[in-house]
């Protein structure tokens, strides 16, 4: 894999910066994705969405019961 290759960037981020999300973006959305997701197949597709799965983060929504009186 190149190091240009948008799977090996998203596996190079530090997932514990406060900016990684919008890292994880930057790459996602670039030209440079774009052009690999229309080459790849199996291994490179699997190990993307490996990753994604890996680096998700579970939000938790913050639930109180309403007050009706």
């Amino acid at each position: 894999m190149s190091s240009h290759n948008p799977l090996t960037q998203l596996r190079r981020l530090d997932t514990t910066s406060p900016t990684f999300h919008d890292q994880v973006c930057n790459i996602l959305y670039g030209e440079e994705y774009t052009r690999w997701m229309s080459d790849s197949q199996g291994k490179d597709l699997l190990g993307l969405v490996n990753y994604l799965d890996n680096v998700r983060r579970c939000v938790s929504l913050f639930h109180s019961p309403l007050n009706l009186q």
